[in-house]
């Protein structure tokens, strides 16, 4: 539907004089009540304490005759309706006023304006040193008080609706003097848009009358008009020159799109490189790791290798002797007459004596837990090369970082026992993502690296590592007390191919590596070092949310 402008004018002056009034008439009520409430609360609050001090030694010593006497006068009090006295079982003691009040269910009102019976019901209790004997119920008459904020209310809308009529009226004068000026700019108006569509202007120009705001918007609408036909001739000129530049604006557009899409060939192309390279480079840092941990790992190997070997050759010495006893318990058991049965178990047990039987039998439980033990150590170096070999893989499992310290130690513990005391420090963490293979070869390198700097003291020194959980990540610390960084080469530290070792001895890629495994991770790997003191490489992994744990395999060995 259709609206003019003036009544558009006297709708919203109406609803906006009527938005305001009904603000105003809310605030004046809702100021109404709460003054009645408070003022009626008080009121009640105050005459029913003041008729319990009054009342309380009368109560208290049973004295209903007195009782009687103090609630018949304060029932002279016009104002009071009806007073009840019971004790805390709701015994009635004296009670007198309105019957009806007396008569309905005692219900203690909170608020003057929601009391519909025209009497405010209070209570307090009757109690001495905290300990409650009863109570004083009593109804305030408050008909006169709620007529009166009636009143108040009445006039209030009564002078709202008279103001909101004369708001009305006022709106049609200002609707109707503001149509007569803007008429004349309506006709204006519409004889410019046939002027627009046909691209035709006449002389459209709308008489300007008076000096307020309405005549100078007439005089910009005629200078709208001369600026327009100005634009008319230029838009066209503009027009034929945009159609020249779209047409060497598409050129361009192929030209460009060609080069773009050849670039993107050889950014892919650089790209795969780059890959390619990191790969070689990773595969250089780990066959250098496999380099310094082969001897290690054969030593470590070989001992356990040997002494099972060397039980080996004891039980088979031992297996031998049964096997001779079990020849010759066979021969007893074979033997045709009591003679033949008598010299087989004489030579039984000649071979007993002489081959201390009580000796073999307790050597073999420990040759075989020996055994037992030095297969497991072989088992648990094989499971970290294991590990270590699968560096390349791009495989990410939710594994519990103590179970890498673990395996890895047993890798490097015979490069370090022999120059530095390894201390393990490790803390109730949780399992976070990883690639075990990339995080394994990191810790690798730490341990290492220590390694080398406590040797490079010529002391015997200490290596400890600790992991521990901090906020929503888990802490990797490898401290040493080595030769320590000089503070010039910290920020150069995990740079590709820069190292502190001299030429031959390092590839400068192990700590770069690392620091980029850490990264690929979400995490980091930071160092803090005091030449000549030691230093402390601290490896920060993620705790996956879990949100996170759908996209990770959950290993076996993990928190």
């Amino acid at each position: 539907m259709r609206l003019s402008l003036r009544t558009k004018t006297i709708t919203g002056v109406a609803s906006i004089t009527a938005a305001l009034l009904f603000v105003l008439i809310v605030t004046i009520f809702q100021f109404l009540n709460e003054l009645v409430d408070s003022s009626v609360k008080k009121s009640a609050n105050t005459s029913a304490a003041l008729f319990v001090s009054t009342t309380k030694n009368a109560f208290l010593s049973y004295d209903l005759s007195s009782l009687d006497a103090d609630v018949s006068e304060i029932l002279t009090n016009p104002n009071i309706a009806y007073v009840r006295v019971k004790d805390k079982n709701d015994r009635v003691f004296v009670e007198k006023g309105d019957a009806a009040a007396l008569n309905a269910t005692f219900k203690q009102d909170t608020s003057a304006s929601h009391t519909d019976d025209g009497i405010y019901d209070t209570q307090a209790p009757i109690q001495v040193n905290g300990t409650l004997y009863g109570y004083v119920e009593m109804g305030l008459n408050i008909a006169s008080v709620t007529q009166s904020v009636s009143r108040v209310k009445n006039w209030t809308l009564t002078l709202a609706m008279l103001e909101f009529v004369l708001v009305g009226l006022l709106s049609y004068l200002l609707g109707s003097y503001l149509m007569g000026q803007l008429q004349s700019l309506l006709k204006g108006a519409k004889h410019l848009g046939e002027a627009v569509k046909d691209n035709n202007y006449r002389d459209i120009f709308v008489e300007v009358r008076g000096k307020d705001e309405l005549s100078e918007l007439a005089g910009a609408f005629n200078h709208l008009v001369e600026r327009l036909k100005e634009e008319s001739g230029q838009r066209q000129r503009v027009e034929d020159e945009l159609k020249e530049l779209n047409a060497l604006l598409e050129e361009k557009v192929k030209d460009r799109t060609a080069k773009l899409n050849q670039k993107n060939f050889q950014l892919e192309e650089a790209n795969k490189d780059l890959k390619e390279a990191q790969v070689q480079l990773l595969q250089a840092e780990k066959m250098a790791s496999v380099g310094q941990l082969a001897a290690g790992v054969a030593h470590e190997i070989n001992n356990p290798v040997g002494f099972v070997s060397s039980n080996i050759s004891t039980l088979n010495d031992y297996v031998a002797t049964y096997q001779m006893l079990f020849a010759q318990m066979n021969s007893v058991i074979n033997a045709e007459d009591d003679a033949a049965r008598v010299k087989a178990i004489a030579e039984v047990e000649q071979s007993i004596k002489t081959k201390d039987l009580a000796f073999i039998n307790e050597d073999i439980g420990d040759l075989l837990n020996d055994s037992s033990e030095g297969l497991y150590r072989v088992a648990d170096i094989v499971k970290g090369l294991k590990l270590f070999s699968r560096v390349d893989s791009d495989d990410v499992q939710l594994h519990n970082i103590n179970d890498c310290i673990r395996t890895t130690l047993a890798m490097v513990n015979n490069q370090l026992k022999y120059i530095c005391t390894v201390e393990t420090n490790l803390g109730n963490v949780p399992a976070v993502a990883m690639n075990v293979g990339k995080i394994s070869q990191v810790i690798t390198n730490l341990l290492i690296n220590a390694g080398q700097a406590v040797e490079s003291t010529g002391k015997h020194g200490k290596v400890t590592i600790s992991s521990i959980r901090v906020d929503e990540f888990v802490e990797l610390r490898v401290e040493d007390t080595g030769c320590g960084v000089p503070q010039s080469h910290l920020d150069k530290l995990f740079n590709p191919f820069f190292t502190t070792k001299p030429e031959g001895e390092g590839t400068g890629l192990g700590l770069s590596i690392s620091f980029g495994i850490a990264q690929e991770h979400g995490g980091s790997l930071s160092v803090s070092s005091k030449e000549g003191e030691g230093s402390c490489f601290t490896l920060t992994l993620p705790i996956p949310k879990d949100d996170d744990n759908d996209s990770c395999t959950i290993d076996s060995k993990g928190s």
